[in-house]
């Protein structure tokens, strides 16, 4: 490749990591708000923060439904799985990374690092277990 195309990838690198710090600022600057408007509907659904904390970029629906019933939790069905993977979606929380014969594979946005989003579901979730 020419010197013309690397200067240019170096620019777009640049700005692309520009536009995530200035995203990650705002992130931060709304936290409180964006916390808000996500952790209920954790708390109203066990089964979500169950499903958003088995996302890890590798495994597929198949198998986080596989997973799912080994743990011995409830809602497990793919149908279900598959449901309350759009509506982590819809929040933002998680994105589709590819896709396999597996399944679907999604990863957590952004948003689960900066405010340590998992750490607040995983909380959720095992104070809802402790009161059944």
């Amino acid at each position: 490749m020419s010197d013309n195309v690397f200067n240019e990838l170096r620019t777009i690198r640049s700005r692309i990591e520009s536009i995530e710090r200035t995203q990650e600022v705002l992130v931060r600057a709304e936290a409180d708000r964006i916390l808000a408007s996500i952790l209920p509907r954790f708390r109203e659904d066990l089964v979500l923060g169950q499903i958003y904390l088995l996302v890890d970029g590798i495994r597929g629906q198949r198998q986080i439904t596989t997973a799912m019933s080994q743990a011995g939790m409830t809602g497990a069905s793919e149908a279900t799985v598959s449901r309350k993977l759009e509506a982590l979606r819809d929040l933002d929380v998680i994105e589709l990374v590819d896709r396999t014969a597996a399944g679907k594979i999604y990863a957590k946005t952004q948003v689960d690092r900066l405010l340590r989003l998992s750490r607040q579901v995983e909380r959720i979730v095992q104070g809802e277990a402790k009161r059944r």
